[in-house]
Order: structure tokens, then C-alpha cells, then sequence
């Protein structure tokens, strides 16, 4: 997801600076009056529910019917902890999350650089199944170039150099060659089950 990540970011970057969620006050340069630099942050959230209708544990396949119906069918792999707790009737809960904020910054000097970071969590033994798996991309960039005719950002990252779109009511004087950009990208996959009892 090395490559991929930084293209969302930035596709994510060049959508944000649009929206113009907040901003974040720069103390005055040497002789330069106070900036105002974009700072924006976005999330969504999903979650889907389906009941389970069979368990084989020779096989380990479980077949869950889905809110609209549908049967569906997997196959637990060994590291699906407790699979021998979970029964016909279980609520399972699938929660996916992702969120990023970004921010600008004046320059510093510092080298563009990523940082990956994945945390898995399983349940404890003899508890029913479950996990949470998070994903944490943190990006550092430098604005190279800023075309007012074209509206475009050059944003230089660790792997790539990108042309981000800044729509009209962003005024690009307060962007500037040099500026950095910060990013944290995290994206979570949270899986529960519950007792048929809770589901109703």
C-alpha cells in the first residue's frame, strides 16, 4: 500500500483544500505580515451487520445472511481467534473507518519522509471472535510550485511528486514554495460479534 497511500493522500489533499475546513494562524517571518494557511480535516464512517447462519468447524466455513438477504459465504483462517464461540444466531458487526487531516506549514528545511505504522488487535481467548486492524500513513511534503493561472499545487513527497488542483476560494497567495505539507492518513477495520440475544 506504499505508492497507493501517498496517491490517496494526495488525491485526498487536492479535494480537501477545497473544503477549507480550518485554519491555522502562522506567526509572522521576518518582515512578512501573519499568514493564514489551509488546515482541513474529513472522515467517514461504514458499518455493516450480518447474522450467522452456519458454522463448520471442520472446514471453518461460516455462512452469514447479510441485512439485504443475502447469503454469504467465508472461510475462517487459523488466525481467527475463538472460532469455536461463535454459534448460529451471532450479530456480526463490521465497522471500517478512515480519517485525514492535513495541514500547512511554513518551511523548515525538513527532508520529505513517510512514516507506516499497522496495529492489529485480536480478541482474548474464549471470548467471542473479533479484531481491529488500524492503519496509520504519516506524510511529509514541500510545495515546489504554485501556477495562479492553473490553480495547481506542486506538492514533492518521499516517492513522488504530485500536482494538486486548489479550488477558487482558496487565495494561493498563502501558499507558498517551501511550505510544507503534513499529512496523517488512518484507515481501521474493527470487527465484533455479539450474542444473538444483543442483536434483537
Amino acid at each position: 500500500m506504499n505508492q497507493q497511500s501517498w496517491s490517496l493522500r494526495a488525491l485526498a489533499l487536492g479535494t480537501l483544500l477545497s473544503v477549507n475546513i480550518g485554519c491555522a494562524g502562522v506567526p509572522p517571518a521576518d518582515g512578512e505580515s501573519t499568514r493564514v494557511l489551509p488546515g482541513v480535516a474529513a472522515g467517514a464512517q461504514a458499518t455493516a451487520v450480518a447474522i450467522v447462519e452456519a458454522v463448520d468447524m471442520q472446514t471453518r466455513e461460516v455462512k452469514l445472511r447479510r441485512e439485504d438477504g443475502e447469503l454469504v459465504s467465508l472461510i475462517a483462517s487459523d488466525e481467527v481467534r475463538n472460532l469455536a464461540q461463535l454459534e448460529v444466531g451471532d450479530r456480526v458487526e463490521v465497522e471500517h473507518t478512515i480519517g485525514l487531516v492535513i495541514m500547512l506549514s511554513p518551511a523548515s528545511g525538513t527532508q520529505p519522509l513517510r512514516r507506516d505504522q499497522l496495529d492489529v488487535e485480536r480478541a482474548e481467548l474464549g471470548q467471542k471472535p473479533g479484531a481491529l486492524v488500524r492503519q496509520t500513513v504519516a506524510v511529509t511534503g514541500t510545495v515546489t510550485a504554485v501556477d495562479a493561472e492553473t490553480r495547481l499545487v506542486t506538492v514533492k513527497g518521499p516517492r513522488r511528486t504530485v500536482n494538486l488542483p486548489v479550488a477558487d476560494d482558496i487565495d494561493l497567495a498563502t501558499i507558498r514554495v517551501g511550505d510544507e505539507v503534513d499529512a496523517v492518513y488512518q484507515e481501521s477495520i474493527a470487527i465484533s460479534v455479539k450474542p444473538a440475544a444483543a442483536g434483537r
